[in-house]
C-alpha cells in the first residue's frame, strides 16, 4: 500500500511544483484558520440545538480552547466514548453479562422512563446475567452518535439504535426494537471512559413470528414513543 501511494504522489501535479508554487497551492486549498479555529471545531464536532428557531452549536468544553492539542484530545475522547457504546452492544450480543457490567462505573445507573433507576455495576451485571441467557441470538446496531463534552472528563451522548432479539422459548416472538440511547460517560482515574448513566428510550418495538412475518394485530406492542419530550442536551438521569 505504501509503495502504491508513493507512486501516485510522484505522478501528481503537486510533486512537480517548485517550493514557492507549492506554498501558493497550499494557501489556496488550505487557507489559514487563524481566528476561525474555534468556530471550525464547533461546527465539526459539537452537539447541535435549536435556539429561537435557529440551529446553533451547544456549548462544548473543548470549543472553549482553540488549541490544536485540545482539538486532537477531543477527537480521541470522542472515539473512546463511541467505542464504549460499541463495547456495550457487542457484549449484549455476545451474552457477556460481565462485559456489559464492566462498561459501567461502580455506581453506574440504568434509567428507563417510568421505572426506578437500577444503580450499581453489580446489580446491572446481575440483571443482564438473568436476561441474556434467554436469548437465542441478538444483533444491536448503533449510529448517529452526537457527543457533548461537559468537561474533559464527562460527556453526554445521544445515539440511535436498532436491535433484533430472538428468544430460545418457542412461545416468545422475535422482537425488533428501535430507539435511542442517552448516555452520561465519564473518564475515570485509570483513563478509561465508562457509563455513569444509561437511559434507553424506545421509539417502537415490533414482534414477528418465527418465519419473520408480523402477526396481525400483534405486531405493534411493547414500548414506544419514549423519545418525545426528552430534555436536550440529553439528561440520562431524568
Amino acid at each position: 500500500m505504501a509503495r502504491i501511494l508513493h507512486q501516485l504522489l510522484r505522478k501528481s501535479p503537486l510533486s512537480s511544483m517548485k517550493t514557492e508554487e507549492r506554498g501558493a497551492w497550499h494557501e489556496l486549498c488550505c487557507p489559514s484558520n487563524k481566528g476561525t479555529m474555534k468556530k471550525t471545531a464547533e461546527r465539526r464536532f459539537a452537539m447541535k440545538e435549536i435556539e429561537q428557531g435557529a440551529l446553533r452549536t451547544a456549548e462544548d468544553h473543548f470549543a472553549e480552547s482553540p488549541s490544536l492539542e485540545e482539538r486532537v484530545a477531543r477527537i480521541e475522547a470522542r472515539d473512546r466514548v463511541e467505542e464504549l457504546l460499541a463495547h456495550y452492544a457487542r457484549c449484549v450480543d455476545a451474552q457477556d453479562a460481565q462485559g456489559v457490567g464492566a462498561a459501567f462505573t461502580e455506581d453506574g445507573e440504568m434509567c428507563n422512563p417510568g421505572m426506578p433507576a437500577l444503580k450499581g455495576r453489580a446489580r446491572i451485571t446481575k440483571l443482564y446475567g438473568k436476561l441474556l441467557p434467554a436469548l437465542r441470538t441478538s444483533s444491536h446496531l448503533i449510529g448517529a452518535q452526537q457527543v457533548l463534552f461537559a468537561s474533559s472528563e464527562r460527556a453526554l451522548v445521544h445515539a440511535a439504535f436498532q436491535a433484533w432479539d430472538s428468544y430460545k422459548a418457542d412461545d416468545v416472538l422475535d422482537c425488533f426494537s428501535f430507539g435511542f440511547y442517552e448516555v452520561e460517560a465519564v473518564r475515570e482515574a485509570d483513563g478509561e471512559w465508562r457509563i455513569a448513566a444509561l437511559n434507553i428510550n424506545f421509539a417502537g418495538q415490533l414482534e414477528a413470528s418465527a418465519d419473520g412475518r408480523l402477526l396481525d394485530g400483534e405486531g405493534v406492542n411493547g414500548r414506544f414513543c419514549e423519545q418525545f419530550a426528552r430534555p436536550w442536551p440529553p439528561a440520562p438521569r431524568e
